[in-house]
């Protein structure tokens, strides 16, 4: 063999040892699922849950390679690292750079383009869903709080890239901020304040290499959150600040997710005497139940990541504190614990899941004062019927022409012959539909088991431009026990 033949085929050896490498070091790999701050793919299996035959098997297995094979973090964060440093272009999808190291997550481009991302039924579903929350709340003597945690390109547009204009109209919070001030709702408004605050502030209020506020923008949310319920705040922002340097950013993770570049988070000096009770696994876990002797008054509290900050200055300041991360909120939790101020917080860019499932709670019961029209060549009504929680739970899709609703009802006829009628929450229940999008033609209401026997008829009727039309009926005949 020749030396350019020999040259070759140490090339081509040294070009397969490459490619084999990170398969071959697998099996001393440890995977790090945190370190990406996604849920890494699982191993595949030849069959599925219920036995058969799984037709996705090699999807799964390239799906599964792709997250597990060896040194995928050092040349994810290799590759990463030379876009952001020659073309300050980001090669994570889900993530872009802005100005001065910057990182914006892709999610909130159609916010900060100031795209209305629901339409206007959709809005009044969302802002009646709000009120249907907050009658309950005070029905029960406990006052509810909607609190919008702002994307971070909405409070810091300066710092976008160039290429990124913001829109000149109002966006979907814009627009929902708008038509809470016009109900009994109490909104904390964030937006307005945690913008007017970064104006002037002499640091910032979000983490540059994460999509979360920091301490400084969590403790005024906090503040906010107590003006709104007229509580005070205990002057917790007037405690000793400090600095420390040892964040770690979810969208640095995502991008170079083997960096060791750390992001700067304020810290207050507040006491903390709260305790954690049951079995705490930490600040991410489903349900968090807090208790402070030092505290006052009860707080249930449905959160999203962005409620991580505040939970230190919550359990501080409230004697009991209940923390849920359920989609599904958990709102009937008021009627076996007592509560005096009920906290709804979700992040801008999730505004629209406020559609998706409506809260754990019993429906209000109502009189309806005029019968139903009924409307001929109607698409068939859509009902499904399941046990949940001590419920009957009724929900589905009615014809899209009655979409621009602005309420809809459950009319049941109890066994004695009397109708009762229940208002719905016009929610879309896509998840248990398993539809591939949402509509604004969906309903969902939680029925009382104990009042509401199975086998019982039920009209659906929808108003819209002041007359209420029949939209369907259907028989509660509940599957199986559907498991909580």
């Amino acid at each position: 063999m020749n030396f350019k033949n020999a040259l070759r085929a140490g090339y081509a050896a040294a070009v397969i040892a490459a490619l084999l490498l990170p398969a071959a070091l697998m099996p001393f790999q440890k995977q790090d699922a945190g370190k990406e701050n996604r849920t890494l793919a699982e191993k595949p299996s030849l069959k599925t849950g219920d036995g058969t035959l799984n037709r996705d098997f090699f999807a799964d297995a390239e799906a599964w390679f792709s997250d597990h094979f060896a040194l995928r973090r050092q040349l994810v964060t290799g590759y990463g690292s030379l876009t952001k440093s020659l073309f300050a272009t980001s090669s994570e999808p889900d993530v872009f750079i802005g100005k001065d190291g910057w990182l914006f997550y892709a999610e909130t481009l159609p916010d900060l383009l100031n795209e209305q991302r629901l339409t206007e039924s959709e809005l009044r579903h969302v802002v009646r869903t709000l009120e249907l929350m907050r009658n309950y709340c005070a029905a029960n003597g406990a006052e509810l709080i909607f609190a919008c945690a702002p994307n971070k390109g909405s409070i810091y547009p300066e710092q976008l890239p160039s290429r990124i204009l913001p829109g000149s109209g109002p966006n979907t919070l814009d627009a929902l901020n708008e038509a809470l001030f016009y109900t009994n709702v109490k909104n904390c408004g964030l937006k307005k304040l945690l913008r007017s605050a970064a104006e002037t502030a002499d640091f910032p209020l979000y983490h540059r290499l994460d999509t979360h506020w920091n301490g400084d923008g969590a403790m005024l949310a906090y503040n906010a959150l107590m003006k709104a319920a007229g509580l005070d705040d205990r002057g917790f922002s007037d405690a000793p600040r400090t600095v420390s340097h040892d964040f770690s950013g979810d969208l640095q993770t995502m991008l170079l997710p083997d960096s060791a570049e750390s992001d700067d988070n304020p810290v207050y000096a507040v006491p903390q005497t709260y305790q954690t009770l049951g079995h705490y696994r930490g600040i991410d876990d489903m349900t968090i139940r807090t208790e402070c002797a030092d505290g006052e008054g009860t707080l249930l509290m449905f959160r999203d990541s962005f409620g991580r900050a505040l939970i230190p200055l919550l359990s501080q300041r409230f004697a009991s504190c209940t923390y849920s991360r359920a989609e599904e909120m958990p709102l009937d939790l008021i009627r076996s614990q007592q509560t005096d101020v009920v906290i709804c917080e979700i992040v801008e860019r999730n505004l629209p899941r406020l559609l998706l499932h409506a809260p754990h709670m019993e429906a209000p019961a109502v009189q309806l004062e005029t019968e139903a029209v009924r409307q001929e060549n109607t698409a068939p009504l859509n009902a499904v019927c399941r046990e949940y929680g001590g419920y009957l739970h009724l929900y589905g899709t009615f014809d899209e022409q009655f979409g621009d609703n602005t309420a809809v009802y459950c009319t049941v006829t109890l066994p004695d012959g009397s109708q009762q009628s229940y208002e719905a929450f016009p929610c879309f229940e896509q998840d248990l539909l398993q539809a591939e999008q949402h509509g604004a033609n969906g309903f969902s209401v939680y029925l009382p088991a104990e009042t509401v026997p199975a086998g019982t008829a039920a009209l659906i009727s929808a108003v819209c431009g002041n007359v209420r039309y029949l939209t369907g009926e259907t028989v509660l005949a509940p599957a199986e026990e559907t498991p909580t």
